[in-house]
């Protein structure tokens, strides 16, 4: 049984759409889309680099960058855990959740709160970007705050939000398969979709998520490349549809030359790579301090950051990581290892260069 006090709040959420419609028709704040600035979707998964990512692409004043809104679609769908995300759901279950993603990203992508379910605005995850954090606070508001009070909180949130030029959005919970529908209708949208060794994220994951144990890596390495291959098939198409507008990043591209890849990043997204971006960028790579939490960016070096998984992984976990995904890294430019010492050596890069859909990556 839910506290009275959250039955209220629970009762306020959802009368606040109809409530919003009502106070729009007489001030004149209503419609679908707030803003037709640019739109940018960070799609990755889990461990990838996509914290390091996102916060070289927020340091802009341009942006709005909103973190994770998807986190409580998935767990409506498949009663995930918190902090993990083994989330593997049948066709059925994963047209439904298609559906209802891109409806959820498109809200956040065009500050239309006012659309959104109850369920969807009360997801702590949007705390972790010091801009979407302003909406989950309004629904964090105690009872002793008028119904009109919260009203204009979330106005508030919302008037932030169209302000900025740039609208962010970072997901790990987004499906290629449902990326060609957000594409084709919204002409300014990116995509910039972030990879990382698979070895590296898996390691991770199990690390930091602890959503499997080690002699689980076989099974949660195919689950997992069978994502990483399923995207794949749906996004290539799209590199060649809107060559403009999507963007395949490695994450050790990135931190192997932050800066240098960091510029072409902003490029493609139509931003300026101004000179606090440039400090910002060296401060987090080159100097500072390690950051303690796992999902710190301060690294000194972030070429070690992107490695260390090579001290963490056995011979043995890092070739069946391989055997798995071996046509991805054919795909990717990701190479296998064949010994310990390849796999210890930093001298001995697990990476090369490829063409993908006419881009070197």
């Amino acid at each position: 049984m839910y506290s009275r006090q959250t039955q209220r709040r629970l009762l306020l959420l959802l009368l606040l759409p109809a409530a919003w419609l009502i106070y729009a028709s007489f001030t004149g704040t209503g419609g679908s889309d707030t803003r037709k600035g640019g739109k940018i979707i960070l799609m990755t998964y889990g461990r990838s680099g996509s914290s390091f990512t996102s916060d070289i692409i927020q340091r802009h004043p341009d942006v709005f960058y909103t973190f994770e809104p998807l986190h409580n679609l998935l767990r409506r769908h498949i009663g995930m855990m918190e902090d993990k995300n083994n989330f593997w759901y049948s066709n059925q279950t994963r047209d439904r959740y298609d559906r209802e993603s891109v409806s959820i990203m498109e809200v956040f992508l065009s500050c239309s709160y006012e659309t959104m379910r109850s369920n969807d605005i009360n997801n702590y995850q949007l705390r972790n970007s010091k801009d979407s954090r302003l909406l989950w606070g309004c629904a964090q508001l105690k009872r002793n705050f008028t119904a009109l009070a919260i009203l204009d909180c979330f106005l508030y949130a919302r008037r932030i939000c169209a302000s900025r030029p740039v609208n962010l959005v970072k997901t790990i919970r987004f499906r290629g398969s449902a990326a060609a529908e957000m594409m084709a209708r919204h002409d300014e949208l990116k995509i910039l979709y972030l990879i990382r060794d698979p070895r590296g994220t898996i390691n991770s994951q199990r690390r930091v998520f602890r959503n499997f144990d080690r002699n689980q890596i076989q099974n949660f390495s195919k689950e997992y490349c069978q994502r990483f291959r399923e995207d794949l098939v749906n996004l290539e198409p799209l590199f060649d549809k809107y060559p403009d507008r999507m963007k395949l990043l490695r994450y050790e591209t990135l931190a192997e030359n932050p800066m240098k890849v960091s510029e072409e990043m902003y490029k493609f997204l139509g931003l300026e790579f101004t000179a606090d971006v440039r400090d910002f960028v060296f401060n987090i790579t080159s100097a500072g301090q390690r950051s303690k939490n796992a999902y710190g960016t301060s690294k000194p070096n972030s070429t070690e950051a992107a490695y260390a998984w090579r001290r963490g992984v056995t011979l043995f976990e890092a070739q069946t990581i391989d055997a798995t995904c071996s046509d991805i890294y054919l795909k990717l430019g990701y190479l296998p290892v064949h010994s310990e010492q390849e796999l210890r050596s930093w001298n001995y890069s697990l990476k090369r260069s490829v063409v993908f859909h006419g881009t070197v990556i």
